[in-house]
């Protein structure tokens, strides 16, 4: 599904698919996965853990450990074919200059034996013509963007604290002013007063750098607070899709209801939080039907027999809005129960 604005996407995703080979069989980790992002947009994908985000981000940018196998019916960035690229022409041409990625734990992701400076310094000089000195000045700009002191950058990643480290590889993508980000649960990790300063400094950024983001994430609260539209994921496909304000206002999927009433929200906070009961399916085998009918308590014994297609919710000439259910005809009927704690009992 792409935004209805007329331009051309960014990042067009159709039908992408990754499975991992084990001896067990093989894991479908994405199955089917479908979405564009626009110039200029954040796009905010949730769900649970083991949903498929992060093999998904992986997939996107070519690093998938051994024994997964990709494919897709079309993968284009600004209309580049990139699943016709070679992987050497795709890391010298697309990684870090069109498509950079902030990983989950920056902790994991800096090297503890060098400065955080040098190492920024190295991947500018890896892609790009830069001297030393010219690598260190632009390392400088980039500290300043994400509000970090210069002098900094002469420091080890240990001395830097998780928001620290977390603006540290914000910076480190940014390096090459590339048009889309993909952050990878850019606030794991952190307590929420530094979730709240990195999600204020990335809102900064957006409009400071105007690049485009893909915004990883379990907690739909930051989704709410920075994406203009939202991917909800579950059990390696997306099951509804939409723009941030439709999705939260009236959203069609049981799952995303259900995902809603396991956050707290602002605008109610006395709220109670109803958890969804159960556990996502083991995806060592091809799912039939619909991935959420054994967890869903508006499930039916037709929900198991074919996998729900897509269809367009919004209204016509509307911003786009997707679901994947086979009782939408029934949601006003299912969102009153949804509201119910009673509803979701196991």
């Amino acid at each position: 599904m792409a935004p209805r604005d007329g331009a051309p996407p960014l990042l067009e995703v159709r039908n992408l698919r990754v499975r991992y080979r084990t001896r067990r069989g093989a894991v479908h980790a994405v199955d089917g996965v479908s979405f564009a992002i626009g110039e200029g947009e954040v796009l905010g994908v949730a769900g649970e853990s083991g949903c498929g985000k992060s093999t998904l981000v992986r997939a996107l940018l070519r690093l998938l450990p051994p024994g997964a196998v990709m494919a897709a019916d079309k993968l284009a960035f600004r209309g580049r074919d990139l699943l016709a690229l070679p992987d050497r022409t795709f890391r010298r041409e697309v990684l870090w200059k069109q498509l950079a990625l902030v990983p989950q734990s920056a902790q994991n992701s800096l090297n503890p034996a060098y400065r955080v400076g040098d190492q920024i310094v190295e991947a500018l000089q890896a892609h790009a013509d830069m001297t030393g000195a010219q690598a260190r000045e632009r390392v400088a700009a980039l500290f300043d963007i994400v509000g970090l002191e210069p002098g900094l950058a002469r420091r080890f990643p240990h001395e830097f604290s998780g928001g620290m480290r977390q603006r540290a590889m914000i910076a480190m993508a940014l390096a090459l002013e590339p048009p889309l980000v993909i952050m990878d649960e850019p606030t794991t990790g952190l307590d929420v007063l530094v979730q709240e300063r990195i999600l204020r400094r990335i809102a900064e950024i957006r409009a400071r750098v105007k690049s485009s983001i893909l915004l990883i994430t379990h907690d739909i609260a930051v989704i709410a607070e920075m994406a203009d539209r939202i991917a909800v994921m579950y059990a390696g496909r997306i099951v509804e899709q939409g723009s941030t304000a439709a999705m939260f206002a009236a959203p069609f999927h049981p799952y995303t209801l259900g995902l809603q009433n396991a956050f707290p929200s602002i605008a109610k906070p006395g709220k109670e939080l109803i958890s969804i009961p159960g556990h996502p399916p083991a995806l060592a085998a091809p799912i039939g039907g619909c991935g959420f009918a054994a967890r869903c308590p508006f499930a039916q014994p037709r929900c198991g027999d074919a996998r729900p297609p897509e269809v367009a919710v919004g209204p016509p000439g509307g911003p786009a809005h997707d679901a994947a259910c086979v009782r939408l005809a029934d949601v006003a009927e299912i969102r009153r129960a949804a509201r119910e704690k009673s509803t979701w009992r196991s």
